[in-house]
């Protein structure tokens, strides 16, 4: 008979014991960790009141600064109390008054009595104000010091007579049409209803109609090719560099014989013309004999052009802007921008464009827009403005 096996009890795992300690240890170290962290938790309230007090501190400041917009006044003397300011401020309406143009006098003027000026040309506020104020301290230290400096009604004058008049006015713009050479062109310029001033070229076996052409217009130039330095095809009695004196002569006299009553010539094309010296002033001293002014086109940059009319006490008179370099309605748009930018920093401007339809088409957009912040007038109106 075989013997029984007897069966081992069960061995008490090892470390059990330890086990659990560690397992309360842990779990009492997250608890701890976790009620550290809650306990150092900031408020969330707290930083979204910081940020809402800082945004109100900013549009606090905002509105202060507005405020302080709204707020400037003049500080206006007492004129009962002070009978000298007032007759000073009395004086000074009558001589401002009177030195206004009758097209001006619907320009209110307003003095200490009254803040808003409305409706002022440009700087017209500023230097009337500054004018005032001048004058003003003038008269008070003349009562607080009995002083020997006195007011007196010629002072004003001259500082009226040193107003740069046309700085009050409307900018004024000119827009030559080059290049002029056909009937059709002309009704073109006209349907613009615009002081434009077109430019007509000299009559050739290509140009029959010119002096046809000129007489449509109340005003015109004329289109005088000369050399170019890089253009091929020049147009027919083309003046050159090293034209003798009598050919130039000749070429300008014929023009004033056919066209009569021209009085102005710009240059088609011409950069290498010119840009030489010797040409260009047989050129001007013909032109002067026939009573005729040269306006630069300024196809270079190296033009003599102001060097010798200067030498010759004329005025020189220049192209600001070409409109229409490039043929696309936007950048036609952009350089009359310019343009009109260039008259209102300079009181005038001179820009060029060609007979182009897109041309005229832009002109007529600009006309409804941004061509109303100038006057568009002819180069005989704005040729007296230059030095």
């Amino acid at each position: 008979m075989a013997k029984r096996s007897r069966k081992k009890a069960p061995k008490t795992k090892k470390g059990a014991f330890l086990v659990y300690i560690g397992i309360a240890v842990c779990l009492l170290a997250i608890f701890g960790v976790i009620y550290a962290v809650s306990g150092s938790k900031k408020d969330p309230n707290l930083d979204s009141q910081k940020t809402i007090k800082k945004i109100e501190r900013y549009l606090d400041t905002q509105k202060n600064e507005i405020s302080k917009d709204k707020n400037i006044s003049f500080n206006r003397p007492n004129l009962k109390k002070d009978k000298n300011i007032s007759e000073l401020f009395e004086t000074l309406k009558f001589k401002v008054d009177s030195n206004i143009s009758d097209s001006d006098k619907n320009i209110t003027v307003a003095l200490p009595k009254e803040q808003i000026v409305s409706p002022l040309k440009p700087n017209l506020k500023k230097e009337i104000s500054m004018f005032v104020d001048q004058n003003i301290t003038s008269k008070l230290d003349e009562n607080s010091s009995n002083s020997s400096l006195k007011y007196e009604q010629k002072n004003i004058e001259k500082i009226v007579k040193k107003q740069d008049i046309h700085k009050f006015e409307k900018p004024k713009l000119v827009i030559i049409i080059d290049d002029l050479s056909t009937m059709a062109q002309a009704r073109d310029i006209k349907s613009l209803g615009l002081k434009i001033t077109p430019s007509i070229f000299p009559p050739t076996d290509f140009y029959p109609d010119s002096v046809k052409i000129s007489k449509q217009f109340e005003f015109y130039m004329v289109h005088l090719p000369l050399e170019a330095i890089f253009f091929k095809k020049n147009e027919q009695n083309t003046l050159n560099v090293g034209d003798t004196k009598d050919k130039i002569e000749n070429r300008i006299s014929t023009i004033k014989k056919q066209f009569g009553n021209v009085s102005y010539i710009n240059n088609h094309t011409g950069s290498k013309f010119t840009s030489d010296y010797s040409s260009m002033k047989m050129l001007l001293k013909s032109m002067k004999n026939h009573n005729i002014l040269f306006v630069d086109s300024l196809t270079s940059k190296g033009s003599k052009a102001k060097q010798v009319t200067k030498e010759m006490g004329l005025k020189y008179v220049f192209r600001d802007v070409f409109i229409d370099n490039d043929q696309s309605s936007v950048a036609i748009f952009k350089q009359l921008e310019i343009a009109i930018k260039k008259a209102k920093k300079n009181g005038f401007a001179i820009a060029i464009g060609h007979p182009y339809k897109v041309t005229f088409e832009t002109i007529k957009v600009a006309k409804k827009t941004i061509l109303k912040d100038v006057e568009v007038v002819y180069l005989k109106d704005i040729y007296g403005l230059y030095n």
